[in-house]
Formats: structure tokens, sequence, C-alpha cells
């Protein structure tokens, strides 16, 4: 994943949480444009820092880095329903998203 992915993934789900820039700075004891220059990808963020950020906007790290990460609570999911399925009623759900593809 790319820098600008990253600063790009923060600013979508600090905005999701409704936090601005600042509150954010401020609950992480950071000066009050230190988000907004990560945001921008003019400086680049440690792990620890991300971590903390997740962490502090509620967020997991599975659904930051997830490849669908707007639709991720709803992949989630169809995921958990479909792993409580028998193996036959997989099979029909399977058959069925297929004939919805074509």
């Amino acid at each position: 994943m790319e820098i600008k992915d990253i600063a790009m993934r923060i600013w979508y789900f600090r905005n999701r949480k409704n936090f601005s820039a600042r509150e954010l700075s401020l609950r992480l004891d950071k000066s009050p444009t230190y988000i907004n220059q990560i945001e921008c990808g003019n400086f680049k963020v440690s792990l620890p820092v991300l971590l903390q950020i997740l962490d502090t906007i509620e967020i997991p790290c599975s659904e930051f880095f997830a490849d669908n990460y707007k639709n991720y609570n709803q992949d989630k999911e169809i995921i958990d329903l479909l792993n409580n399925l028998s193996v036959e009623r997989k099979n029909t759900f399977i058959d069925l998203m297929r004939n919805m593809k074509q």
C-alpha cells in the first residue's frame, strides 16, 4: 500500500467518525496541523502512530487495510452469514450468485 493510500484512508475514516483533524491531533498529543500533514502526504506516518490513530477513532486494522474498506462491514456480514451455512446451502448460494452475475 502506498503512502497516498494510507493518507486517504486516514482522511476517510477520520471523517466517517466525525473527527476534525484538530480534535484527532489533540487526542494524539500532537500539533494541530499534524493530521493534515499526514493526510496531504507531506509526512509519513509511523506504524505506532497509525495504530494510535486507528485506536483513537476506533477502526480495526482489518477494516483499515481491507481491499474494499468502504464496504467492509457489508462484506464482513456476508462472510459471517456464509460461514454459518451448510455446504448444501453454500452451493445454492454460489449458484444464485453466478446466476445474478449473468
